[in-house]
């Protein structure tokens, strides 16, 4: 008897700091294939946002918060290595987005990057009229996430097994029902702990009765409020900026189909603005010495963009080229003297297109126009050709037109 009454009281003392704190409030979010930022204007995130930092809020004045609890997690199609990383990724995001948004200290966010949602997709496949979905949950009950031999090499796993139900129409289905949410989602928890009530305070003394009346006696003061426990709260690294500039490396696909090598860097210099500096060389004639776009130029160019998932841009350019120009008919163009550039300006309009969930590879279009002041030599356009005239111009046009492939390079510290 003794030892059941012992286990009760156990089992009554463990559970204190469980009933001591409870969910307040939550917020799911929705990002973009492969980006990992908040957007507030994707889907209803706006409001979601609002809703759940005005809840951190409140908590944090009433001194009721104990943590939020961040979780983000990834699908089983693709990479597991780039999902899990993407997860990361989205949950440091959000956690910068609140500390930003809502004041809350770092040691009161808990971030959770909780890799393939497997319990997820066993609830949305259970909810579901999905083929085949019974054998489908048989697998995600039955089979190991991983499957190994006696000499502990892997022999199979429960996508592979998932993949080969009844040729893969089953894992289609769910790709396109099922995993966006568990890849393009994110959550967050507030918990609070409740205040206690504050004791009433002792009632006031009767006067002791005399024979004269004496002022009576001041009330006592009511007794401090009990102090709130004190949680133990894991300590977490604070969260990096929501924002972390990457380095582009391009190439344009036209300027190569033009004979002409070119590399271009780009470096983001905030979430909005990008620096490019492009360089194109060509020192070769098209099969014959009449026809030439020898050239070596750049043109730099601040970019704008006002989409956060970055794919519109706008930009403003410089642009600066010596050029040996021929095109088969009679007369050669050549900057002055071979030191006489042409220099100018001028607009770019572009799109970015992702290849690939994991945002690393782009394809990007773009075509600008622009005004140049040309000082150039006319020669007659033949082996050692004479010269005929010197010409100021002033050249407007377009200036650009691109197909350029691109692989990012993330700048973000390593978190240690």
């Amino acid at each position: 008897m003794k030892r059941v009454l012992l286990l009760i009281i156990f089992g009554m003392l463990c559970s204190v700091p469980i009933c001591a704190q409870e969910v307040a409030d939550s917020v799911s979010l929705y990002y973009r294939v492969g980006y990992r930022f908040v957007d507030p204007d994707y889907r209803n995130n706006r409001a979601a946002l609002a809703h759940f930092t005005e809840a951190i809020r409140e908590a944090l004045e009433q001194g009721t918060l104990n943590r939020v609890v961040i979780r983000a997690g990834a699908s089983p199609d693709g990479s597991q290595q780039a999902n899990e990383r993407l997860s990361q990724y989205r949950v440091d995001s959000l956690a910068a987005y609140l500390m930003r948004t809502t004041g809350i200290p770092a040691g009161m966010l808990v971030k959770e990057s909780v890799g393939i949602q497997w319990e997820r997709l066993r609830e949305l496949v259970a909810a579901s009229t999905m083929p085949s979905r019974d054998e489908v949950l048989l697998i995600l009950d039955r089979e190991p996430v991983w499957s190994f031999d006696a000499q502990g090499r892997v022999v199979g796993s429960r996508k592979q097994s998932l993949m080969q139900l009844h040729g893969g129409r089953p894992y289609n289905y769910m790709l396109q029902h099922f995993f966006p949410e568990l890849r393009n989602s994110a959550s967050a928890l507030l918990y609070t702990r409740p205040t206690e009530p504050e004791p009433e305070p002792a009632p006031e003394p009767e006067p002791a009765p005399a024979p004269e009346p004496e002022p009576a006696p001041a009330p006592e003061p009511a007794p401090a409020p009990a102090p709130l426990p004190d949680v133990n709260r894991e300590e977490v690294p604070a969260p990096s900026d929501a924002w972390s500039p990457a380095i582009h490396i391009k190439t344009n696909a036209i300027g190569w189909g033009m004979m002409m090598a070119n590399v271009a860097v780009e470096i983001d210099l905030s979430p909005r603005i990008s620096f490019s500096v492009p360089v194109y060389y060509s020192a070769c004639d098209y099969f014959t010495s009449t026809v030439k776009f020898r050239m070596l130029g750049t043109q730099p160019e601040l970019r704008f963009w006002p989409l956060r998932e970055h794919r519109f841009f706008a930009a403003l350019h410089f642009g600066v080229a010596s050029y040996n120009l021929a095109l088969g008919g009679d007369w050669r163009i050549q900057d002055h003297n071979g030191n006489s550039p042409a220099i100018g300006g001028g607009v770019n309009l572009g799109y970015r297109i992702p290849l690939g969930r994991s945002g690393r590879w782009n394809v990007e279009f773009s075509l600008g126009a622009g005004v140049y002041k040309a000082y150039y030599d006319k020669f007659r356009n033949e082996r050692n050709g004479v010269r005929s005239s010197t010409v100021r111009k002033t050249f407007i046009g377009l200036d650009n037109a691109a197909v350029s492939f691109s692989y990012m390079f993330d700048l973000k510290k390593t978190r240690k």
